[in-house]
């Protein structure tokens, strides 16, 4: 019965572990940021080759956004958060 208990009581600690660490959330968010980037890159390219200025521009500011974003969470990974 107790073993039962104390089973129960690690799987349910080790899920909210992995839930809450920040290690894990921020490998989520640099996923995210790469999808981003890579659809991003592809409007870059598509304005590129219809000389589409302005979407160049608001294209160019999303990509170098996501890109400082991304060397933060680097930085902060390899420091052990």
């Amino acid at each position: 019965m107790f073993g039962l208990i104390s089973s129960v009581v690690g799987i349910i600690a080790t899920i909210v572990a992995w839930n809450l660490n920040p290690r894990r959330k921020a490998y989520a968010e640099l996923d995210d940021i790469y999808r981003q980037l890579d659809a991003l890159y592809l409007k870059r390219d598509d304005a590129l080759k219809t000389n589409d200025s302005d979407t160049l521009t608001v294209v160019t500011d999303g990509i170098i956004r996501l890109c400082n974003r991304k060397t933060i969470l680097l930085q902060r990974l390899s420091k052990g958060l």
